[in-house]
């Protein structure tokens, strides 16, 4: 097989180092961020091989359900030994620099899994990095006491942001890309109102805003820019293709005093774990999460799925 070809192989059973656990892995996502590496591999650097898969549901030695953090920093750094674990110099990730979930067996470290808890089944589990991600966006940054917050983009980040901001206390508003808004379903599951980008007034502005979107060309960030207050906070929460410049001139955000925030992953600063936040979110609503997942089928049906990705699809689990 060619370099670059998707395909399954045999390999051997993953080894065992001290400190690890083997995981008997039953589900992983397919994150958006998966999807163009698995069809353009040759535009990535990759490590070879690559085993994908970072959202990981599986069961543990003592054969309970756990979800697993794919982040695996060196320890000993100064900013691990902060919780900045997200910015270890050294830090490797399960499904990109490791062997990931796309497959039946995977190695984590022991301090890496954590047990579901009750009621919360596999299937929704997998969203716990996702929405670690959507916590550290809020949590780790200073954007002030609840008030009026937009998120803009509806896909499964953006949508989980907006959960926690509700929870957090904020009035929440999600602006979808025209054409693409969110099935029913979703947009009942999620506490928010949904707009397009033409359905919101010229002067409606809030006091934060979350992009969410990111992607090839600078819109949703020009958005964030016009919608958000004078003197108030954009949090960037994924990250944007290289060469995409900044929309505005940086004059205007000095006048406006607007700060601009990248938000990276999740982290383990302030005694708590993003990580762990995250599975408390998804255990507080079983029955909203069901809407944003959907089975896709196993390890031999991802090519089928990834050709039959929909706009009204928030994420697709494999089951293993």
């Amino acid at each position: 097989m060619r370099k670059g070809t998707l395909g399954l192989h045999d390999v051997e059973a993953p080894r065992l180092k001290d400190g690890h656990i083997l995981i008997q892995v039953s589900h992983v996502g397919l994150c958006g961020s998966d999807a163009p590496k698995l069809l353009r591999a040759g535009d990535f650097a990759l490590p070879e091989p690559w085993r994908p898969g970072h959202e990981i549901v599986g069961t543990d030695s003592a054969g309970r359900p756990v979800a697993v953090d794919p982040l695996v920093p060196c320890g000993d750094c100064t900013r691990c030994t902060d919780g900045s674990t997200h910015l270890c110099s050294g830090l490797r990730r399960l499904g990109w620099d490791l062997p990931g979930g796309f497959a039946e067996q995977v190695v984590a470290p022991t301090a890496n899994t954590h047990p579901l808890l009750d009621g919360l089944d596999p299937l929704t589990a997998v969203l716990a990095d996702p929405t670690a991600v959507a916590v550290h966006g809020l949590r780790c940054t200073p954007v002030g006491s609840p008030r009026r917050l937009a998120v803009i983009g509806a896909g499964t980040v953006g949508l989980l942001t907006a959960l926690y901001a509700h929870r957090q206390g904020w009035e929440v508003a999600v602006v979808h890309r025209v054409g693409r808004a969110p099935h029913p379903s979703v947009t009942e599951a999620v506490p928010a109102t949904f707009h397009s980008p033409a359905a919101l007034p010229m002067d409606e502005t809030f006091n934060v805003v979350v992009d969410a979107a990111t992607g090839t060309d600078p819109a949703p960030l020009d958005l964030a820019l016009r919608l958000v207050n004078d003197g108030g906070t954009v949090v960037v929460q994924n990250a944007y293709h290289p060469g995409v410049h900044l929309p505005t001139q940086l004059r205007d955000l000095f006048r406006r005093s607007i700060r601009l925030i990248g938000s990276f992953s999740y982290c383990r600063r302030h005694q708590q774990d993003d990580f762990t936040i995250a599975l408390g979110l998804l255990g507080e609503h079983v029955d909203s999460m069901r809407h944003l997942v959907t089975e896709g089928g196993d390890l031999a049906d991802l090519l089928s799925v990834l050709d039959h990705r929909s706009s009204q699809t928030v994420r697709q689990v494999l089951t293993i």
